[in-house]
């Protein structure tokens, strides 16, 4: 086999993971980041302090708190279903119904564009839907996949007081945003947490229940994979990510958008633009079969359709 075909597939394969390692740094790190707790006793030490203990003091806070965050994520099994808008760079927006098993995340889509599907549209997604459940072996694929994604999201999660210095910036009734900039001193031991070198942006935390409302995060200089060898993302790339309670205690994504440009290895345009909007929440049993997320799905689907035809 030619040797230079071998050490350009390799290339390539190094750098799908490299892109693969940024996007999953951008859905799986933003959404960590944004279940940080707070303790308003330890705020209240801080804001007593001069500037440098206080940048300390909120530096330490936030770095107990995600140890917190990352133990409370290991015992979270609840299972819910929730309907997600997608808009994706020059595809079709989507609306999606979606049930939590544990078997994997059954799909059924509802809308295109905004159009809600029709009745030979719906029949297809149930014979889909039947199919996916008799083959399960690609949730079982994306399960694996997501479940290896959640332990990097983990792992980022974990360095980040680490990366970043922390300082409050304004207050708002329980409301209360938090600045995060690189902290120079920091030494990322994987190529995905070198990504922090080239970030800041802004907290906002609720106090009273402890939790994370809102995350905007900016690249503020160009990322180099492999010293650029590899490809870059440029400067200025963002991302925004919200969450609230959506019932029984329970803290889920809301909203997530991603705009991200940059080159890829032998001059491929790597565009990342995404958009969601997460709604609608419920809750479902622990022991939900997909069977019985499959019935659920198409139940409230049929709700939803009668409802919006009697209108």
């Amino acid at each position: 086999m030619n040797m230079f075909r071998l050490r350009q597939d390799g290339a390539s394969h190094r750098m799908r993971r490299e892109v693969q390692s940024f996007r999953s740094f951008c859905y799986l790190a933003i959404a960590s980041v944004m279940v940080v707790w707070l303790l308003p006793a330890a705020l209240a030490q801080t804001r007593a302090s001069d500037s440098k203990t206080e940048s300390q003091n909120e530096d330490a806070l936030v770095r107990d708190v995600i140890h917190n965050e990352i133990e409370s994520q290991l015992r979270d099994n609840s299972l819910w279903c929730y309907r997600e808008q997608q808009q994706e760079e020059s595809k079709l927006n989507k609306t999606l119904e979606v049930c939590q098993t544990n078997d994997g995340d059954l799909e059924r889509l509802v809308a295109v564009n905004g159009r809600e599907l029709d009745s030979a549209e719906r029949r297809a997604e149930d014979e889909r839907i039947q199919y996916v459940i008799g083959h399960p072996e690609q949730l079982r694929a994306k399960q694996k996949k997501e479940r290896e994604d959640g332990e990097q999201e983990r792992n980022l999660l974990k360095v980040f007081p680490e990366a970043f210095h922390f300082q409050c910036e304004s207050e708002s009734g329980n409301l209360v945003t938090f600045q995060f900039r690189p902290n120079p001193y920091f030494r990322p031991s994987t190529r995905a947490s070198q990504v922090f070198h080239h970030m800041e942006g802004t907290l906002v935390l609720d106090v009273q229940q402890k939790r994370l409302v809102e995350i905007n995060g900016r690249l503020t200089s160009e990322v180099k994979f492999l010293g650029g060898l590899l490809g870059h993302l440029d400067k200025n790339g963002t991302f925004v990510a919200k969450q609230q309670e959506v019932g029984n205690d329970h803290w889920d994504l809301s909203f997530l958008s991603v705009h991200m440009n940059g080159r890829a290895l032998f001059f491929k345009t790597i565009i990342v633009l995404e958009k969601k909007t997460l709604f609608d929440y419920k809750p479902l049993p622990r022991g939900e079969t997909l069977q019985q997320a499959a019935d659920f799905l198409k139940r409230d689907c049929d709700i939803h359709t009668a409802s919006s035809s009697g209108k």
